[in-house]
Order: structure tokens, then C-alpha cells, then sequence
């Protein structure tokens, strides 16, 4: 071989094995764009066709910003837990992202981010996305989310407000929401005001529960929502706020135990059919519950307005067939109401313990209805504060037209205070039942009918049937039968500690008591009466 054809050689394989390098670069940079993770400025991501999914970062930085590309190709996703070991403090997305997925859980348990600002593309927040992110401050959610997901904020305990005013914390709900989920917001104990966006049209059960300072809502003239869930403002702060009109359903505790000062009054509105179960019970410091004219409202639930114990005025609307059981039950201070001409049933302890407070007792049956009667017993006498004059006061029952059940005492007795002479003789007990006129047609005593009675001794007439609870949360220690046969609800005794019975005679009651005793119960005890007391 010449020294010509050694060169030529030498040069062509010189120039293959550059080909072959440089082939064997690019199918190793195919292969590794198509699959498998790569690592760009802190970012792990994974490739699919001209898209890539942040599945974590490692880098060091307290501010970071999501790019619009890794690698040449668009970010697409957030996979869950991307930045669980993340010590940044302040997450912003490149608002050029033209789409972005996040998984569920993406930043569930995340302790180090204060504010996050997501891209302006954004349409769903999903599922549990923030939850437990406990130091999350501040996040801007796009005016076009149409979903957050379930529990998707919740547990976030510094978060506070969405906008970009810090002088004006408020969470403003996108305008573009359609879904709220279940617990969206629950435990987010700093959020202190929260405007709604016109399509959403409804808020899911807990969406803001134990939201403590949540003081001011704000549903906006052209709210469209139709369905407020369970639990929805659950133990929050709300103060006054007008309800939607547009709204149909309050359902159980959606309001219960608000104890803002500020929360004393409430309107429903007229489109409102339903009210379900203790919807507004424990509210503290609620006076007034009033129905739009023309009210729709055709359902209320079981312990609806339960130990609202400043409430003293409620109008139910004639709509109404029905008051259910526990309604009203523990409303010390409801002084005045009237039982609408079209109510034909009222449940167990819809009254009990009510007026016990103050104010001028003005209980009324409308005129009309058949079915119930206000009974008004003998007046007992109080000494006014000086001792020097007496005064008569009055106090009721509310019973059925005929008589023979006993729904509820209404009154302010004390025999702690009342005047023990010749003209009140029973000052120190309640014999008022014997005494009126209904001892002969009482037949049964409804459930908590004397709830909350403060007397020492009460005296019953030879009633057959005695409701759960009846004197719970009294200060009855003797309960006189003036028979010994009568039926006695399991929990007749509920809220009931140190009691005695008396009784003329062996029957149900004794045996009733007797296997209480054999049951371990030995606070309430029976005796026998051989005579009735003075």
C-alpha cells in the first residue's frame, strides 16, 4: 500500500468514526429524552412525547419558579409529593404554562411554603392538592378554576387570604367555580372572610368547618347557589350576612355553633324549602330567625334552633304542618312565639326547657288550630327586690286540645324565690299540676316537658305514660306519683343524677326503679308515700 492510499485510508476511518460518535450521540440522547428521569436546575422530571412531569426538586433555592419549558419540551404536571422535601418558601409557575395537571396530593404535608402563585391556565385544583401545607400564608388561585377538590386546603392553619392585597385578606373564590369539594377549607383557622363567585351552586359538606375566624361571607347579588351541605360553616366565626335567595337547602349543623356576638339575627329566604337537623343549634348569641314573605319552607328538621340560648322571637311561617322534635329545645329566653294555625304535629321535646331567662312570657296558639292549647296554671308570687311588695306571676303549658299530653311547661319558676305564705302554699314544690284544672284528662307527660324546671319536688298526677328525659337538667330531687302504674321511657331519666321516687303503692314505676337499681344504677332510688306531702 502507498503512502497515498495509507493517508486516504487513515482519513476515512477518521471520518466514519467521527459519523459513528456522532450517530451514537443522538440514539443516547433519543433514548434519553424518551423515557427514564433527568435532572435540570434542581428539577426531576420524566418525558412524555413533547411534554414532562415535575416529579420532584432537590434544589436549594427558597424562591422558585416553575419554567414554561424543561429541556425544550412544556411542563405538564405536577406529580404528587414533587416537592415534599423541598425547603422553598415561595413557589411561583411561569404564567406562559399554557396547561397544567395536578396530581392529587401534590403538595400534601408540604411544611415550608408561605405563597404560591399558580398559572393563570390552571382549571383544576384537585384532591387533598395543599392539604396539611401548615405554613401556606398566601396562594393565588386563577379566576378560571372551575374545580377544588376535596380537602384540597384543608388543614392549611396560616393560610389567610387568595388575592394580592395584604391589607385585604380575603379568599376570593374564582368567578369561574363550579365545584367546591367536601372539606375544602376545614381546620383553616386563619381565613377570616371569603367572597363566593357567581356559578357556584353549592357548598359541600365542611367546606369551611372549624374555620374559627371566619367572621364575614359574602354570597354576592347574583349567587346561584341552590344547596349549603352539612357542616358546611360549622364552628366559624360568621357575623351578619344575607343568604342567597337563589338558595333551597340548609342542611344538618350548616350553621350550628357560631358563638360570634355579632351573629344575632337571620333571615331564610323565600326559596327555601328545607332546613335540616340542628342547622342552627348552639348558636349562642342568635335573638331573631324570621321567613321571607312568601316563604316556600315545607320541612324543618330535628333540633333545628337546639340551645340557642339568646333567642327570644321566632315567626314560623303558615306553611308549616309540622314542628319537629327538639326544635327549641334549651332556647331559655324564647319568651314568645305562637304555634301557626296549620300545625298539626309537634315532636318530642320541641319546647322543653324554653323560657326559663327573662322577658314577658307571650306563648300563643294561633287561632284556628285544633290541636294544641296553652294552658295557663295558677300564678305563683315573687318578692320584688326590695322585699317589701309581692308579685303574681304567671306561667303555662303547652298541651294538645284535649288535654291528656303534657308537651311543655313554659315559665320561670323558682321555688327558690317564691314567696312561701298561705297564698302561695306550694311555693317550695310544684303541685301546680294537681292543682289546675287538667289533672283528671292528663294521661301523658311528653319528652323534656319539664326540662330545665327549677323545683325541688314535683307532684304527678295518675298519668300512664312519662317521656325520655322529662325532667333533665332540673333541680328536681323528689318526683311524686300519685299512681304506681305507669309507663316510663327507657331514658325517662336522662340528665338526671340523685333522684327519689315516691309512690303510694307497688306497680310498673317501682319495678321500673328497682331494675335500674339491679342494674348498677343506684342514683335514683323509690320509697314509699304513705302520706301526701304538706
Amino acid at each position: 500500500m502507498t503512502s497515498r492510499q495509507k493517508i486516504i485510508l487513515v482519513s476515512v476511518l477518521v471520518v466514519v468514526a467521527v459519523i459513528l460518535v456522532a450517530l451514537g450521540g443522538y440514539f443516547i440522547s433519543v433514548y434519553s429524552s424518551s423515557s427514564g428521569a433527568r435532572t435540570s436546575n434542581g428539577f426531576t422530571y420524566e418525558v412524555d412525547g413533547k411534554t414532562v412531569t415535575i416529579i420532584s426538586y432537590s434544589g436549594s433555592d427558597t424562591t422558585v419558579t416553575v419554567p414554561e419549558k424543561i429541556g425544550g419540551r412544556r411542563v405538564a404536571k405536577i406529580a404528587k409529593g414533587a416537592f415534599s422535601s423541598s425547603t422553598a418558601t415561595s413557589l411561583v409557575f411561569d404564567d406562559a404554562i399554557a396547561e397544567l395537571t395536578l396530581e392529587e396530593e401534590c403538595f400534601k404535608g408540604q411544611t415550608t411554603l408561605t405563597y404560591v402563585q399558580l398559572p393563570s391556565s390552571l382549571k383544576v385544583i384537585p384532591a387533598s392538592a395543599f392539604e396539611d401545607c401548615t405554613k401556606l400564608e398566601h396562594i393565588v388561585i386563577p379566576d378560571g378554576v372551575t374545580t377544588i377538590g376535596d380537602n384540597a386546603f384543608e388543614g392549611c392553619t396560616s393560610l389567610s387570604y387568595t388575592g394580592n392585597d395584604s391589607n385585604n385578606k380575603v379568599v376570593t373564590l374564582p368567578s369561574q367555580l363550579t365545584s367546591l369539594g367536601e372539606e375544602a377549607f376545614k381546620d383553616c383557622s386563619k381565613i377570616n372572610s371569603v367572597v363566593f363567585g357567581s356559578k357556584l351552586q353549592k357548598i359541600s359538606d365542611s367546606a369551611f368547618e372549624n374555620c374559627t375566624l371566619l367572621a364575614k361571607i359574602d354570597f354576592g347579588t347574583e349567587s346561584a347557589v341552590s344547596n349549603i351541605a352539612e357542616k358546611a360553616f360549622y364552628k366559624t366565626s360568621v357575623n351578619g350576612f344575607t343568604l342567597p335567595t337563589s338558595l333551597n337547602t340548609i342542611g344538618d349543623y350548616a350553621f350550628a355553633n357560631i358563638t360570634n356576638s355579632s351573629f344575632s339575627k337571620v333571615e331564610i329566604p323565600v326559596n327555601v324549602t328545607q332546613i335540616d337537623s340542628y342547622a342552627f343549634s348552639g348558636c349562642t348569641y342568635l335573638k331573631t330567625v324570621t321567613f321571607a314573605e312568601g316563604s316556600q319552607i315545607k320541612i324543618l328538621e330535628e333540633g333545628i334552633f337546639k340551645d340557642c340560648t339568646r333567642l327570644t322571637s321566632v315567626s314560623l311561617p303558615d306553611t308549616l304542618t309540622s314542628i319537629p322534635a327538639l326544635a327549641f329545645n334549651g332556647c331559655t329566653n324564647l319568651v314568645e312565639f305562637t304555634i301557626g294555625a296549620n300545625v298539626e304535629t309537634i315532636g318530642d321535646g320541641a319546647f322543653g326547657g324554653i323560657a326559663n331567662g327573662t322577658g314577658t312570657i307571650k306563648f300563643t296558639v294561633a287561632d284556628g288550630n285544633k290541636n294544641f292549647v296553652v294552658v295557663r296554671l295558677d300564678d305563683y308570687y315573687k318578692f320584688n327586690s326590695e322585699k317589701t311588695e309581692t308579685t303574681a306571676i304567671s306561667h303555662y303549658l303547652l298541651m294538645t286540645a284535649d288535654k291528656s299530653e303534657l308537651l311543655a311547661y313554659i315559665g320561670q319558676y323558682d321555688s327558690t324565690d317564691c314567696v312561701n305564705d298561705q297564698s302561695n302554699a306550694n311555693a317550695n314544690s310544684f303541685n301546680f299540676l294537681l292543682s289546675a284544672d287538667i289533672s283528671s284528662k292528663l294521661k301523658k307527660i311528653g319528652a323534656y316537658a319539664f326540662s330545665g324546671l327549677k323545683a325541688d319536688k314535683l307532684f304527678l298526677p295518675n298519668v300512664s305514660e312519662i317521656g325520655k328525659g322529662f325532667i333533665s337538667s332540673s333541680n328536681v330531687k323528689g318526683v311524686y306519683f300519685e299512681g304506681g302504674d305507669c309507663t316510663l321511657d327507657e331514658d325517662v331519666f336522662d340528665g338526671v343524677t340523685k333522684l327519689n321516687v315516691y309512690g303510694y303503692r307497688d306497680g310498673t314505676v317501682k319495678d321500673f326503679i328497682d331494675a335500674l337499681n339491679d342494674s348498677g344504677n343506684n342514683d335514683i332510688t323509690f320509697d314509699y308515700l304513705y302520706t301526701w306531702p304538706e
